[in-house]
């Protein structure tokens, strides 16, 4: 399909497939069906309403998509968007929206546990080297990703140049498969830190919500709510990456180094490890799995999480293959 076309489709999707109703009472008169919360103006569109097929005559891309915390804005046609990031404690969950040039469709991601996993938790999980759990997201980069750091909202009790050094090595963790179970480096395309940047990117906090996708893909903080500790909201291409951005919170939970007598502190290269992950094309193993880098919520003072646990590096190397 030419770019033409589909900046085309992008311009003026509407999906089809939905029977106009018969009846003759009046709309006024009785409760919005999920078509009409898709269609109603300016306002985003419940997830719900994507769960079959959408209005003729509703054009949907630059809409958001909501579950009611986390939003997503339609992509163009032929693109997919998705979000997803870690906690604290709680159910962490994102969903992809898809946009084929015919329809729209949201998938939520896989649910977790409501609690954080405290150290009966992880005693209770499969140890790392021995848990061979991952799931994937269906996309990978096939170029080396390039990225770009934004400090403004980073908190004043961190160093920059600090920062800086454990995002750089919070993606070699991931892309280079760092583990302490006996497994090879990873064949991941290499990545390129591009130096620091006033550009923000493209996730509001607030939800968080992710908006419209670009290549210039950014790490910054911001006040993620819930407990969260970091978010990334990434766009692809059938199975192609093409862009990540990343918010990590500025609350004060993350720290850099772990105090003497810890409580409730969340290592800061742990989660950015965690978060490259979802960049890198991983989904959250679901509950159970504690001691695995890619579980939805973090356990605090610890900083388990820099280094993959064997589902971890499996799911990676599904994707990327390693050096032999």
């Amino acid at each position: 399909m030419t770019s033409r076309r589909v900046l085309a489709l992008a311009a003026s999707l509407t999906l089809v497939g939905l029977v106009a109703a018969t009846t003759a009472t009046p709309a006024s008169a009785r409760p919005a069906s999920p078509a009409e919360d898709r269609c109603a103006p300016g306002g985003p569109i419940p997830i719900g309403a994507l769960a079959g097929a959408a209005h003729s005559g509703c054009p949907l891309v630059g809409r958001m998509v909501t579950d009611g915390r986390v939003s997503v804005m339609v992509p163009p046609a032929g693109m997919s968007v998705a979000g997803d990031g870690v906690g604290t404690h709680g159910e962490v969950r994102g969903f992809t929206v898809t946009n084929t040039g015919s329809t729209v469709r949201a998938v939520r991601g896989a649910a977790g546990a409501t609690d954080a996993p405290t150290s009966p938790a992880r005693r209770a999980s499969p140890p790392a080297c021995k848990d061979r759990t991952s799931n994937l997201e269906g996309h990978t980069w096939r170029t080396g990703l390039r990225y770009r750091v934004n400090l403004k909202a980073m908190p004043g009790r961190l160093h920059g140049r600090k920062v800086v050094k454990q995002i750089k090595v919070a993606n070699g963790n991931m892309r280079k498969g760092r583990n302490t179970c006996g497994k090879p480096r990873l064949k991941t395309p290499a990545s390129h830190f591009l130096g620091r940047t006033a550009a923000k990117p493209n996730i509001r906090p607030g939800g968080p919500s992710c908006g419209t996708g670009n290549s210039r893909n950014v790490v910054a903080f911001g006040n993620l709510p819930g407990g969260l500790l970091g978010w990334t909201c990434y766009w692809f291409l059938g199975g192609r990456m093409v862009g990540a951005d990343m918010l990590i919170d500025n609350g004060p939970n993350l720290v850099t180094s772990l105090p003497r007598n810890c409580t409730s502190k969340w290592d800061f290269e742990g989660t950015v490890t965690h978060e490259w992950g979802h960049a890198y094309g991983l989904a959250h193993t679901g509950s159970g799995h504690a001691n695995l880098t890619m579980q939805h919520v973090l356990s605090p003072c610890s900083t388990y999480a820099r280094t993959l646990g064997l589902g971890d590096w499996i799911g990676m190397n599904r994707m990327y293959g390693h050096r032999h």
